[in-house]
């Protein structure tokens, strides 16, 4: 019996099967299959094939998971946009709410794909305003809110970082290693830099984008 399986795990050696496409076939183990073959030595084209093939459907597994992944976030964005179109009603004549929505349209990252919500800006109260947009009315916890800021390299990054986290409400332990820039005007530095702050997720941007349209929209109608 085993001697016939060997035979048959030759001849389907030779139609271009893989080690586990023959030992599930023939119903015996891979290492099995891998001592049969133990002293035959394949051509240079068979390894070729099957190597080809082995790619093959490799591509095309990994285009299936990318395609159950992207019905799954489409879904996932889908119920943000509808959250958001809900919430919008009862949200949209509330002074915080309107405060943020109008600072993100003006100073606000649009990219969709980087899924990063995140204002800049030189003035510390518009960013603690968006602060307290972030935690009261989008409901995230302070704890998921970080900050980072460009400075000149001959400013003090820990004054700075003091300045920053006691003006905006974020402790200095959230803020990001600050980048150094270089200033055009040697007169006219920023004392304090440019300040950020971000949430990574890309389910609250769905949502601001679409307040942002829909807040947009009311000022059309008028």
């Amino acid at each position: 019996m085993k001697k016939d399986k060997k035979i048959e795990a030759i001849k389907l050696r030779k139609k271009e099967k893989s080690y586990s496409e023959i030992a599930e076939l023939l119903d015996v183990s891979k290492s099995t299959v891998s001592y049969w073959f133990r002293d035959i030595d394949w051509s240079a084209d068979i390894k070729k094939q099957l190597a080809k093939r082995a790619q093959k459907i490799s591509s095309e597994r990994l285009a299936r998971l990318n395609d159950l992944k992207k019905k799954k976030w489409h879904k996932i964005y889908s119920e943000a946009e509808l959250e958001a179109g809900k919430e919008f009603k009862d949200l949209k004549n509330d002074l915080l709410f309107a405060t943020g929505i109008s600072l993100y349209w003006g100073e606000g990252d649009k990219n969709f794909q980087n899924g990063q919500v995140r204002v800049s800006n030189v003035d510390y109260r518009l960013l603690y305003v968006f602060n307290m947009f972030l935690q009261k009315i989008c409901k995230i916890d302070k704890e998921k809110i970080k900050a980072y800021f460009l400075v000149y390299p001959d400013l003090d990054k820990e004054e700075c970082l003091k300045y920053w986290s006691k003006n905006i409400k974020i402790a200095k332990n959230k803020f990001f290693k600050p980048v150094l820039i270089q200033g055009k005007h040697q007169k006219r530095k920023l004392s304090y830099g440019v300040c950020s702050i971000l949430v990574s997720d890309k389910y609250l941007k769905k949502k601001i984008l679409v307040w942002l349209d829909l807040f947009a929209q009311e000022f059309q109608q008028h």
